[in-house]
């Protein structure tokens, strides 16, 4: 018995890790299958996930991408199992990503600040939780409508309380936000707005084969602004730069029209 508890506290946290990491909470459903039923195959992980086999094989393969599920192929048949040495890999990855990251805004920034000819363009750096808290409400508090890429909702950022706030407030100043995304929650249970939500904001999904969405952007009047955050690292960096701005808006119509 109280190896079985062990079990299920140590499958429970790597799910935890799993959804910590980037990743949705079907993901995690299918790891966890992985965690309790190794070497299944598509069949069973179907009827232990509920998941329909199409979306099932997309996440396995994403799962599979990120070195934390592995494929076993047979004579007759595929099976899969988990794999949590993988995850710890993939932290170090990604760590070793953020740092890049953080090494190329020193350069952007001043870079960008040369272009501003004078003050015409500003740069801000945001960081932690509460950066983000403020950056994401100079978007909302705005009176701009805004479109970006949607890497997590905003629960995950900076929690639920204030994500339902800033969702209030775009709904209050009628600010209207188009979003892309991966992967889309079309029942809303993410806020308490419900499906109220939907009068101010609009999202579709693009396959992560054709871009594959790892941060958060906004775009608004002159600004384009993005952040990125993960358990142990949160940054953002607002640009203010009408022609920077301009192009993003393109690129964004650009890619919102080819997923119609």
């Amino acid at each position: 018995m109280y190896v079985k508890l062990m079990f299920i506290m140590i499958n429970r946290s790597l799910v935890r890790v799993i959804k910590q990491i980037g990743l949705t909470a079907k993901h995690a459903v299918v790891y966890e299958a992985l965690m309790t039923k190794p070497h299944a195959t598509p069949l069973i992980l179907a009827r232990e996930t509920r998941l329909n086999r199409s979306s099932l094989y997309r996440y396995l393969e994403e799962l599979r991408m990120k070195g934390l599920v592995e494929l076993i192929m047979g004579d007759k048949s595929s099976k899969y199992c988990a794999n949590p040495d993988g995850l710890g890999q993939y932290l170090v990855s990604e760590e070793s990503r953020v740092e890049k990251l953080k090494k190329m805004i020193p350069s952007l920034v001043a870079e960008l600040s040369k272009k501003g000819g004078g003050g015409e363009s500003e740069v801000k750096y945001y960081q932690g939780v509460e950066g983000l808290k403020q950056m994401l409400w100079n978007v909302v508090a705005s009176g701009e409508d805004f479109v970006g890429l949607g890497y997590q909702d905003w629960n995950t950022s900076v929690g639920r309380i204030f994500a339902d706030k800033l969702r209030a407030k775009m709904m209050e100043s009628k600010v209207r936000s188009r979003e892309i995304l991966n992967e889309v929650d079309e029942t809303f249970g993410y806020t308490r707005l419900g499906e109220d939500y939907t009068s101010v904001y609009e999202h579709r999904a693009i396959d992560p084969k054709i871009l594959e969405i790892r941060h958060d952007t906004y775009i608004y009047g002159d600004v384009f602004a993005y952040y990125y955050h993960n358990p142990r690292e949160y940054f953002g960096v607002e640009i203010h730069n009408k022609e920077i701005a301009r192009t993003e808006k393109q690129m964004f119509e650009v890619l919102w029209k080819m997923v119609v």
